[in-house]
């Protein structure tokens, strides 16, 4: 069974009679499925106090009443009533207005001597349609994620959806009615810079589109706001001019390197000549005058080794050649060769380790030179002792080796294995200055192990650096990964 669907009217018309009329045809138009319900008022004032009071779903309105004529008629019913459709009734020598009327908001007109049941229904069942159609379409325009704005030819706003209210950080009626700043220009999308009211400053893209609104021409402008993007491309452009430099500073200490080594090697063996007394007997003043030069030759013969190794691994042209290795035995001879060179001083080298441990798949070179800067530096910082520490776990071997320094300072540690990066934690004992360039080589070289390295503050004091290797029987036949990210702060 249907159900009957009642179209309320509201009829705002001052002659009693034509009123009557109306009524009549109102009548007549209804069927089985619809029925219309007519309530009449004879004044303007009258209709808009019943709007009020009751729920209307179309109006008839005469547009010359008592208290009202013209389009001003018309005006102040919407104004009243925004979202209500309206038919207005004219008088045969008022199509013009009619058409005025439609273009002031109304969503039909009908001539007065015209009119008769089918076309009443017609009337009505068109002007709820348009209705429809035009809240649909004001939905999607009020809903659309950009600013969108109806501008006449004055460039005064005519209207503004929700984005564009956000958007321009305005209240609508500091909006529309009002001249706008933009620059239109249908032909091509613009870029401008919005100043907003207790806001950042927003880059928006505003593209414009002709139209026509309420019978007039107007521009429909879709303001977007791009400066999330434009953010994005100046972070990207900024990294990329990053890593352009990042490449000419690696290439010209690449250069300085190399270059510098061969008269570095006539200076070293020059010296060698002079300790070795072949250029004829010295004082003691300049025997001692000649070991300070060995040691900053050797100092500087490091640091130039140090920039080679980091760029080779940093552009992938290092070797590795990767074979399975006993990590205990790679930690008894390197730790043998440090005891050896750290003979004078006092600080113990404890090791702490489990019978046996799994291979690993490694180029035992690279991971002897990884050892070795973790030793140099635990050494530079110890005042008694360090410990290695060695266990298996997870597919993985983690060495750690422990100072019993001062720690590290917590504000350090993020950058803590970049180049260049040296903490400022009291020594604990003698030794060389380092270059800053060790731990960065050590995390170069685990990444191309596919291993991970990190720095932390021991529980039970002093700093401790821990790495990981992969088992060789986890790695596969080809061996460990090529690279891997490694991870560096406590």
């Amino acid at each position: 069974m249907t159900t009957e669907q009642t179209v309320r009217i509201l009829l705002i018309e001052d002659d009693p009679d034509y009123a009557m009329l109306m009524g009549v045809y109102v009548n007549e138009a209804c069927g089985t499925q619809l029925r219309y319900a007519l309530r009449g008022a004879e004044r303007l004032e009258e209709g808009l106090r019943l709007l009020d009071r009751e729920e209307f779903d179309i109006a008839l309105l005469d547009l010359i009443l008592p208290d009202s004529r013209g389009l001003e008629t018309l005006t102040r019913l919407r104004a009243k009533a925004p979202g209500l459709p309206v038919v207005v009734l004219t008088n045969l020598d008022q199509e013009e207005i009619g058409l005025e009327a439609i273009a002031g908001g109304a969503q039909d007109f009908l001539p007065k001597n015209k009119v008769d049941a089918g076309r009443l229904r017609h009337s009505i069942a068109f002007a709820l349609a348009r209705d429809r159609l035009h809240r649909q379409l004001e939905t999607l325009i009020e809903g659309s994620p950009d600013g969108m704005l109806v501008v006449d030819r004055e460039r005064v706003v005519r209207y503004a959806n929700a984005a564009a209210v956000s958007l321009l950080a305005r209240p609508r009626e500091e909006i529309v009615g009002r001249p706008t700043t933009l620059i239109l220009n249908p032909e091509r999308p613009r870029e401008t810079t919005l100043e907003r009211r207790d806001q950042e400053p927003a880059v928006v893209e505003v593209r414009v589109a002709q139209i026509e609104w309420k019978g007039g021409p107007a521009w429909l402008a879709a303001v977007r706001d791009v400066s999330q993007i434009k953010k994005l491309e100046q972070a990207r452009a900024e990294i990329r001019e990053r890593r352009r430099m990042d490449q000419l500073k690696d290439q010209l200490l690449s250069t300085v390197s190399h270059e510098l080594r061969t008269p570095l090697s006539v200076v070293k063996a020059i010296i060698g000549n002079l300790r070795d007394k072949l250029a004829g007997p010295m004082s003691p003043e300049q025997a001692e005058l000649v070991a300070t030069a060995d040691r900053h030759v050797d100092r500087l013969t490091r640091l130039l080794n140090n920039f080679l190794d980091l760029s080779r691994l940093e552009s992938r042209r290092a070797r590795i050649n990767r074979r399975e290795v006993d990590p205990l035995e790679l930690i008894h001879d390197v730790a043998e060769g440090v005891r050896m060179v750290h003979r004078g001083r006092r600080i113990e080298i404890t090791l702490d380790l489990p019978p046996s441990l799994p291979c690993v798949y490694a180029d035992s070179d690279m991971i002897t030179q990884v050892l070795g800067n973790l030793f140099d530096n635990a050494l530079r910082y110890a005042r008694t002792r360090v410990i290695l520490r060695a266990r298996a776990a997870g597919g993985v071997v983690e060495i750690s080796v422990r100072d019993d320094g001062p720690g590290l300072p917590a504000e350090g540690l993020e950058g803590l294995f970049s180049k260049f990066v040296q903490l400022d934690r009291p020594r604990g004992g003698s030794g060389y200055k380092g270059t800053g360039l060790g731990l960065a080589i050590s995390r170069e070289i685990l990444n191309l192990h596919g291993g991970d390295i990190l720095a932390e503050n021991a529980p039970e004091g002093g700093a401790r650096f821990r790495f990981t290797l992969p088992e060789a029987s986890t790695s596969g036949a080809g061996g460990a990964k090529e690279g891997g990210s490694a991870k560096s702060g406590a």
